[in-house]
């Protein structure tokens, strides 16, 4: 985020998830990532963010292989009537690239290469 990095500066592993519906990761990185966008806690333990705040935050760069996939904030922040959370969320283990990346870029699940491929979406 703005040049620098604040989650995950090591080599990590993440998957690609088509029923997750956010971008997860090991709780330091991601408690990072909330703090870098100014989001907090609330009572039920979703991070909301101030929605007058949205247009403002910065893009997100995912580094896959040496290839910059960035989310602006539009992708990462779900809006909703009234509110405004993030899109990141903590869990044990492997990385997860759920809808929030995957709107963003169209994927390729290639099994018989065992890789996957991305380019950025068209978007109407």
């Amino acid at each position: 985020m703005n040049g620098q990095t604040i989650a995950c500066s090591d080599t990590c592993q993440a998957i690609v998830d088509t029923g997750t519906s956010v971008i997860a990761g090991h709780p330091d990185s991601i408690g990072a990532i909330q703090e870098a966008i100014g989001a907090q806690s609330d009572k039920y333990g979703l991070f909301t963010v101030n929605c007058n705040l949205v247009s403002s935050l910065p893009e997100i760069i995912i580094t896959i292989n040496g290839i910059q996939y960035p989310l602006p904030s539009t992708a990462y922040i779900n809006q909703f009537p009234g509110s405004c959370s993030s899109g990141f969320q903590s869990t044990s283990g492997l990385w997860i690239l759920g809808d929030i990346f995957l709107r963003e870029y169209f994927t390729v699940f290639d099994r018989g290469n065992n890789r996957v491929g991305f380019a950025p979406s068209l978007k109407a």
